[in-house]
């Protein structure tokens, strides 16, 4: 299965490790170019570093074009990134879902690991499929709320 996971923070990366363990190709999404082109030599942070360099797997990828990403994910986990601030949380998180429907290109699962919120579910529904109108795109999608999905 392809799966992108939207950051290349650490728990976004521990999870990519083990989706791909599990013989996943999985596509780490981040807007962080530099980054992204320091991961891809092989120059990591200590986190990257023990994340990536003990990983034994090839099909991890990185790269900086959601579009690219998304052509042909059938999963994509979405992230708001790390904030004590819940108004910041919720603002980073639903800007991801906005890019993820303006990006995506066929039908998918996206996977909130955050919260189990009917609330927040809906939100994030909202926010995809006002991209996916914007385009006159109508592409089906599911949105999974389990934040003990794949727990490292």
């Amino acid at each position: 299965m392809k799966i992108s996971v939207m950051g290349i923070e650490y728990n976004q990366l521990l999870s990519g490790k083990v989706l791909a363990e599990m013989g996943n190709d999985v596509m780490h999404v981040s807007k962080d170019n530099k980054r992204i082109e320091n991961i891809k030599r092989g120059f990591y942070n200590a986190e990257e570093a023990m994340v990536i360099k003990n990983s034994n797997n090839d099909n991890i990828t990185f790269t900086s074009n959601i579009k690219d990403a998304l052509r042909d994910t059938n999963m994509c986990f979405i992230s708001e990134g790390i904030s004590e601030n819940h108004e910041e949380q919720m603002e980073n998180l639903l800007k991801t879902a906005k890019e993820v429907g303006a990006n995506m290109t066929k039908h998918m699962f996206i996977i909130d690991r955050a919260a189990k919120s009917p609330e927040r579910v809906s939100y994030i529904k909202s926010a995809i499929q006002e991209e996916l109108a914007k385009r006159n795109e109508k592409l089906t999608f599911e949105v999974i709320s389990d934040p003990d999905f794949l727990r490292v």
